[in-house]
């Protein structure tokens, strides 16, 4: 009864603060616009305009089939998106580029295009624009005189040019999961972003909740709260109800996040086909209940561990200044396995990758990511998840001598072979 009413109390104290609730419920809202609203404005950005473009073709063999280039190509309207204009170069081309320039800047004319008479040896051609930060823009003029060139070379050449085309088109592989129930198409970038997007949010999820606990225990100490809480109860009942009371408050932002994360999946993806219906055509993931039963489970096991180190090292220290000095034993095994998860995503069932993601500190982040890249066997998981546990128990134990002794401990912060000593005489 004692613990649970350390853990109502440092649950509701969280929970009730304006950082829980701006942290849980904008966070998502700006995950969802963030996500939203660049494919809205790419999809509506200059792609609706029509371009109003001149061409100064030196070659003299180009014009007409640039201008009917430029003009069969179509905005998201179905219309022509160019409108082009044919400029002579005149006796002197610099004198053609200022007239040009001012048509630029009064804005009757977005960009103007020069094609030297030299494109097919220097390939390259001058593009002139108010704005050249539109990469959209830029590349569809570049991809369309870059075609006609490419085109010309081989009518010249004599070549049947729909034959080398034909001979020069692109093989894309199509990719498949297999899974219990057989193969579904995945695309492989799908799988690995969706690998990086949940490794990121359970790293920065350990590692904002584990210092959350490293905080709490040395303000607790510092304010000689923790000296009237123990007279009343056993340290690791304390050091426990402090890591499950912080816990239920990261389990609930994680429960509220998820339920976000599910509706925009359900509903989010409809305004995304509707602003870019090209996303139509990408085999998107399919996310099975075990998939997050799995992230829960990792979390919460990944969570207790990591927040018990941090129990460990607030107990040993008196300000936020001291535990820096000693956060790295936390921190570190959670960037490297963080980064590791980058190495097994081409090999989640080489020898390597399943060792790596049975090390307890390593489980919760890799053990994670090779289920979502493959079917791991179950009695992986069901190992991992064993080790974690037992590794969790050893780990309460030698955290909970340490306790007993630092947190009545102020001064001078300790050097490891003092705490050596605390765990051996404690």
């Amino acid at each position: 009864m004692k613990m649970l009413a350390i853990i109502k109390r440092e649950y509701l104290t969280r929970v009730k603060t304006k950082g829980f609730l701006i942290g849980t419920f904008l966070l998502p809202v700006f995950i969802v616009a963030a996500m939203l609203m660049p494919a809205f404005f790419m999809s509506r950005a200059g792609k609706g305009d029509q371009k109003q473009i001149a061409i100064v073709d030196q070659t003299q063999t180009l014009t007409v089939k640039l201008s009917d280039a430029f003009t069969e190509i179509k905005n998201n309207k179905g219309e022509p998106r160019f409108q082009v204009d044919i400029v002579d170069e005149g006796e002197n081309l610099e004198s053609t580029k200022s007239e040009l320039n001012e048509r630029v800047g009064e804005g009757s004319l977005d960009a103007y295009i020069i094609v030297p008479p030299d494109i097919f040896e220097t390939n390259e051609f001058e593009m002139h624009a108010k704005n050249v930060g539109n990469f959209d823009f830029v590349q569809s003029v570049e991809r369309t005189v870059s075609g006609i060139v490419r085109n010309t070379r081989l009518d010249e050449s004599g070549l049947d040019t729909e034959l080398i085309h034909r001979l020069n088109r692109w093989v894309h592989v199509k990719t498949f999961k297999i899974g219990e129930e057989g193969s579904k198409e995945q695309r492989t970038e799908a799988s690995f972003f969706l690998s990086l997007i949940m490794g990121m949010l359970l790293y920065m999820m350990l590692l904002l909740y584990g210092q959350f606990v490293i905080r709490a225990i040395i303000e607790d100490k510092n304010s000689r709260v923790i000296e009237v809480i123990i007279s009343s109860v056993k340290p690791y009942q304390f050091m426990a109800g402090k890591v499950l009371g912080i816990g239920a408050t990261g389990l609930t932002q994680f429960l509220i996040w998820i339920a976000t994360f599910l509706l925009v999946s359900a509903y989010g993806l409809t305004m995304v086909q509707s602003f870019a219906p090209e996303i139509n055509k990408l085999p998107l993931p399919d996310l099975s209940p075990m998939i997050f039963i799995a992230f829960a489970a990792f979390f919460l096991l990944g969570y207790f561990f990591y927040a018990t180190i941090g129990a460990a090292i607030g107990s040993m220290v008196n300000s936020d200044s001291d535990a820096q000095s000693y956060q790295w034993i936390m921190i570190f095994p959670i960037i490297l396995s963080f980064f590791l998860m980058f190495g097994i995503n081409n090999a989640p069932d080489s020898t390597f990758a399943v060792t790596v993601s049975l090390v307890p500190f390593f489980t919760p982040l890799l053990m994670f990511a090779r289920i979502l890249h493959e079917a791991v066997p179950l009695w992986q998981v069901l190992l991992s998840i064993a080790i974690m546990i037992v590794s969790l128990w050893f780990l309460l134990w030698i955290v909970g001598r340490i306790f007993r002794i630092g947190i009545l401990m102020y001064g001078k912060k300790p050097n490891l072979p003092e705490v050596m000593k605390w765990i051996k005489y404690s």
